[in-house]
């Protein structure tokens, strides 16, 4: 068992090292906050586990092990570099449990965090600030929000700029070896309206300096032996890392994988980097670890939900198969892009996982294909068959798209049909009578949706020769959404499906306020739309009537498309 100050504990960064068991930073600025806010208040922040090695064990172990962050960009989450360079004699300490806390404790008081700026575009780099942890030295307890000190991740600029409170940049508190000197030479920094304001701010001042420098309970951690071997590591690890975060089963499968397989978390994460688009322009996605991880259980044809003790026998298939599974996965994610989708507007990541598994078992993926693949993917995701077990739609899917078959005693699966073909599902019965049927009924809920990912994937279904990949198209309002807001019996209907097309960025910009029947005017052509409703009047106060005819068109089509007997 030991003690520490935090103060103490952070200035060892060099020496504190992540191992390959371990995942990558998950807390967000508001956990951040509270962790400290918990520190000021003498609560217990829990025990770290920690495997004590020195440099010289280290490469005899020849183990991998990472060096912690003391910054993170929200825009380009890096992954934590190797350690490298070991010093013989050196004292390592491998944190087991404790990772969030310790990179939350170094990002507040010697780093950083890379934050989107109000109003910044997503996938702009120059909208991400530097964000600092700055605690309000006249913050009083807010119950509501269950804090007693206020902390929060600022810029400096608006730190600066914000004359009403009285922001100190936390780090700086590890400058001082007195609490004395902590109050003389930051207090005259600020202007105070009262002198319980002042007072207020020397206490919670000194409180700072006293648990950040001073107090050597706050870091408390079991020690493990230098010569405890790695997989008695892994037993511990899986048994104790609880806290925090809690590690979910994939947290663990993915623990037990780089702990045998060397490079495998940088092939996993590289991976993951490669089908999210991470470090190129255009559109990106938010594929987990968990998603890969599964992914590879399911095209080896493993249970999903595989318990670790019986994961280390499928390491040798996961390293032989690698790369036929990473290409599989890169080859779904490109035509995710290409029929249009982005992580804007998937609801059900899971539900792209029969794609990639279609892709690896060797499926033809010429156009047809693809259309029929994204007929499945929009379905899947309508009438939500992966919003509960997903485990189990995922394996019926899996087994009436194949056969089983013999091969050197062992049982494999094989494509029915290499092309394939959305009624292919037809027969697929999922927990809760769920299936991929689709009637008139069933499509009655989406035409109550409002604008957004839902509406977006109907419109794709019903605007097929949209090429949504590489033109700018938007969710248009046909009677214009500001012309609809002004009537009060039709503004809660404006963004309903039924009164929804795409169209191309510019012109849709170009239509702007005009009004349906001027804009149908300006192109005769646009009369032959086969979903525009015919013999009707295109007046805005005729706007109920144009939605029930429309939505009958629209329907119609659908029946079409998804080839509804």
């Amino acid at each position: 068992m030991g003690n520490s100050t935090i103060k103490n504990f952070i200035m060892q960064k060099e020496y504190l090292i992540l191992p390959d068991i371990q995942r990558e930073f998950v807390w967000n600025s508001e956990q951040i906050c509270r962790l400290f806010d918990s520190i000021l208040r003498g609560y217990p922040i829990g025990n770290f586990l920690i495997w004590n090695l020195k440099g010289e064990d280290i490469k005899e172990k020849g183990i991998k092990f990472y060096k912690f962050l003391d910054n993170y960009n929200e825009f380009d989450p890096i992954n934590n570099d190797e350690h490298q360079g070991y010093v013989n004699q050196a004292n390592y300490y491998a944190i087991l449990d404790g990772q969030q806390r310790t990179q939350a404790l170094l990002i507040g008081l010697k780093g950083y965090l890379k934050l989107r700026k109000y109003r910044g575009q997503k996938n702009n780099p120059n909208a991400y600030l530097k964000n600092y942890l700055y605690i309000n030295l006249v913050g009083r307890e807010n119950k509501d929000l269950d804090y007693k000190y206020e902390f929060s991740f600022l810029t400096d600029e608006q730190a600066q700029q914000d004359k009403k409170n009285k922001w100190l940049r936390v780090d700086r508190i590890t400058n001082y070896e007195k609490p004395s000197a902590v109050t003389s030479d930051l207090l005259p920094e600020f202007e105070f309206e009262s002198e319980d304001d002042k007072k207020l701010a020397s206490d919670i001042l000194v409180e700072l300096f006293e648990k950040i420098n001073k107090d050597d309970k706050l870091i408390s951690w079991y020690e493990i032996n230098t010569k405890t071997d790695i997989e008695d590591v892994l037993d511990i690890f899986v048994r104790t890392n609880s806290g925090g975060t809690a590690l979910t089963k994939t947290d663990l499968l993915f623990s037990t994988i780089v702990s045998q397989w060397n490079g495998g978390r940088d092939k996993i994460e590289n991976l993951i980097d490669k089908i999210n688009n991470k470090n190129n322009l255009g559109i990106k996605f938010r594929f987990q670890k968990d998603f890969v991880m599964r992914s590879i259980l399911y095209f080896l044809d493993k249970p999903i939900d595989m318990k670790v003790k019986n994961f280390k026998d499928n390491i040798k298939d996961i390293q032989d198969y690698w790369d036929e599974i990473e290409n599989s996965l890169i080859k779904m994610s490109d035509l995710l892009k290409e029929i249009g989708f982005c992580d804007d507007n998937i609801i059900a990541y899971n539900a792209a996982m029969p794609i990639g598994y279609y892709i690896y078992k060797s499926g033809i993926l010429n156009d047809n294909t693809k259309s029929e693949l994204k007929k499945y993917f929009i379905v899947a995701q309508l009438k939500n068959l992966y919003g509960v077990a997903s485990n189990s739609t995922l394996n019926s899917i899996r087994n009436e798209l194949t056969n089983k078959t013999k091969k050197d005693n062992k049982i494999i699966l094989k494509l029915k049909d290499r092309k394939f073909s959305y009624n292919q599902l037809k027969n697929v019965k999922i927990i809760g009578d769920r299936n991929f049927e689709v009637d008139e009924d069933s499509m009655e809920p989406w035409f109550d949706k409002n604008k957004g990912a839902y509406t977006f994937m109907v419109l794709t279904l019903l605007y097929p020769n949209v090429k949504v990949a590489t033109e700018e198209f938007h969710q248009d309002h046909m009677h214009p959404d500001k012309l609809l807001e002004e009537i009060p019996q039709f503004k809660n209907y404006r963004n309903k499906l039924a009164n929804l097309q795409l169209l191309e960025g510019k012109e849709n910009e170009h239509k702007s306020k005009t009004p349906l029947k001027e804009w149908l005017d300006e192109d005769k052509n646009r009369y032959n739309d086969e979903l525009l409703p015919k013999g009707i009047s295109y007046d805005i106060n005729n706007y109920f009537e144009f939605l029930e005819k429309r939505k009958e068109l629209m329907k119609k089509k659908l029946i079409d498309i998804l080839n509804i007997k």
